[in-house]
This record gives structure tokens, sequence and C-alpha cells, in this order.
């Protein structure tokens, strides 16, 4: 069984994965091991905190912050795409009810709604007893074009666009010379040709995170419906050279055993291969 190989412990950027999941929380007997809840990984590079999406994971990120309850915390949520299962846990951050703190939200742009207007729309009766300008920590929500790149200190993070229903966005974080590119929800088009966004993100990157819902042999009763295998995501980390490859974004009906199924095909394979679990850290 294949076990999280520790990456060298050379500068203070690290991932950790609150949500690992697609589609919809699984919680059970069945996923103890590798985790249930939607996609939510938060960033610390140097005095920078970030969060890659904001699924139902993000509940947990805030409850192991040790000064979630002093205020003053600076945050910036980058959301991939505005599927449920990408902001359903924004209704159910506590700090972003606490006009003290300074949480950004930045999300891709789209021709026919506002990013706003959808983060509006899931906290909006009868959907959810409270509004979202009940979260007073929200300072900002702003949308950008894929391809636009953001700067903030000493971290750059760039964007691309994958090829997902409903327009998805990549990104790839650099920092203290190290890359992560985050490249959920994304479907391949063809194995043999490495769609051009996710190409640009993910070249050389230290890590990877990559759309695992399904498997090979079960992907083409999914064709269309924008997710990869993590057989492909294999093959494009090879081609791309990237040092390690992180799956993630589990079809939900993927158990621990089936997991650990996949962990051992992967660590026979050639590179670096992490299957991985809720709560997990990875050090660049």
């Amino acid at each position: 069984m294949q076990t999280e190989k520790p990456m060298p412990q050379q500068s203070d950027f690290s991932a950790t994965f609150w949500g690992v999941r697609g589609s919809i929380p699984v919680p059970g007997k069945e996923t103890v091991k590798y985790g249930g809840n939607t996609p939510c990984l938060e960033l610390r590079a140097g005095e920078k905190l970030l969060l890659i999406d904001a699924g139902t994971g993000i509940r947990n990120f805030a409850r192991q912050l040790s000064n979630a309850e002093d205020g003053g915390l600076e945050l910036t949520i980058l959301l991939s795409h505005t599927h449920w299962d990408h902001i359903q846990g924004i209704p159910f951050l506590g700090l972003a009810y606490d006009p003290r703190n300074t949480i950004n939200i930045i999300g891709p742009k789209r021709p026919d709604t506002h990013l706003m207007d959808a983060l509006q729309r899931q906290m909006r009766a009868p959907n959810f007893p409270v509004p979202f300008e009940a979260l007073q920590g929200i300072k900002t929500v702003k949308e950008i074009e894929p391809g636009t790149s953001l700067t903030f200190g000493e971290v750059t993070v760039r964007t691309a666009e994958l090829n997902h229903p409903d327009r998805s966005m990549g990104f790839r974080v650099e920092y203290a010379n190290k890359a992560l590119a985050y490249c959920l929800d994304h479907e391949h088009t063809d194995v043999e040709q490495i769609h051009p966004g996710l190409a640009e993100l993910g070249q050389g990157a230290d890590l990877l995170v990559f759309d695992a819902a399904y498997c090979d042999e079960t992907y083409p009763r999914f064709k269309g419906w924008g997710h990869s295998t993590w057989q492909v995501g294999h093959q494009t980390a090879q081609t791309l050279d990237v040092k390690t490859l992180a799956l993630c974004g589990y079809n939900p009906d993927l158990t621990d055993r089936d997991l650990d199924e996949i962990a051992d095909k992967a660590e026979a394979l050639p590179g670096n291969t992490l299957v991985t679990q809720e709560g997990a850290t990875v050090t660049l």
C-alpha cells in the first residue's frame, strides 16, 4: 500500500488538503481514510494564506486556525469555478461572519452571470436562512479573466482556462522558486495532446493537483462531464516533468478500498504520485 512520501523541507511553502472529493460530500465508514469533504486546499507561502476552492472542507480548515477567535485574519480565496461542490462551504465559514477579518474572493469571469450573483444565490431563501450580506468578513469579490496573473507579496498566481462545463480556471502558485499547479476540474480531450491551459500551468511544477474523478475503465460512461482519470494524470505529470503528482477530486463512489488499490497501482509506476488524504500536508 502506498504511503505519502514527504517532500524536502526546503521552504515555508506548504499545501494542506481539507477536501478531496468531487460533486457531493460523502461521510461514512467507507471514506474515513481519504475523507469525504469537497475541495478545499490551504496554501501557506511565507506570511501569505490562500485557499483554493471553498467546498465543505473549508469548515475544518477554519476550525484548526489558532487565531480564529481573535479576528484580524487576512485570507484570499481563489475559486476555480462556481459549481456547488466548490463553493458550498462558504456559508459555513465562521471566519466570514467576523467583520474584523479580511477575506477576499477571486474567481473566473463568465459572460452570462457575475461571480457575486452565484455566491449570493446559494444563500438566498428558500435555499439558506442567512443571506450572503451577513458575511461581513468578506471584503471583496473579484472576477478575473483566465490568463490573468496576480501578485500577493512574494507570491505569484498565474491562471489559465481548463476544460470543464461552465468555465473552470486552474492556478499556478509560485513562491520561493517552487511552483504548485492546481487543475480541478478538468477533462482531457486527447491523451496524447495536453490541453494548453493545463500545459501552461503544470510544466515543471513541483506539485500538480490533478482531477482523478475516474479510472480509464470507468471514464467512457462519463465522457463530457468535465473530469479526468488518474492514469491520464500520471501520463500528464510525466510529460510535463512534474516532480510530484497529487491526485484529488475523487468520484464520490470511490471507497477507501478503491483508492488504496489506485495507490498501489500508482506506486508501481515511474515518478512520485500521492493519492491525497483529507488533512494531509505537503511541503514543497
